[in-house]
């Protein structure tokens, strides 16, 4: 699950996490594919959808939890090469100042929801935001 982009920036941001993401799993290979992958998919979907930041993550190589934002920046570090070699480290820069400050866009739209307490105007604003206007 990725945070949902309300900006060009951050959708280019989650973009560079990907492609160095993918590059990583492509040149280390660090984990084997298996069906254990799968046993904990639910799981870790539900906890990143519901808690956001704030969730578990249940690890199917290690059988190990942690808190997805630890997980996150853990993965961010293993990245750090492969996004120099991609020229993509302001984007995983912006990524890791998101995991650290809570800043994302997902809680963003929770807390501009519960202001206004209206799905149009929260549409509206993203817009804004998508646009550069609304901050």
């Amino acid at each position: 699950m990725c945070d949902t982009p309300v900006t060009v920036e951050r959708a280019a941001a989650l973009a560079a996490y990907a492609q160095a993401l993918a590059r990583y799993l492509l040149v280390e290979r660090p984990h084997p594919l298996n069906e254990d992958v799968y046993h904990v998919y639910s799981y870790n979907r539900f906890q990143a959808c519901r808690f956001g930041l704030e969730g578990e993550f249940a690890d199917p190589h290690t059988q190990q939890k942690r808190g997805l934002r630890d997980d996150i920046l853990a993965t961010l570090d293993a990245l750090a090469v492969h996004a120099h070699e991609l020229d993509a480290e302001e984007g995983l820069d912006d990524i890791s100042a998101c995991v650290r400050t809570s800043g994302n866009d997902a809680r963003w739209m929770r807390e501009t929801y519960a202001k206004g307490d209206s799905l149009p105007d929260l549409v509206w604003r993203q817009v804004e935001r998508w646009r550069g206007e609304g901050k």
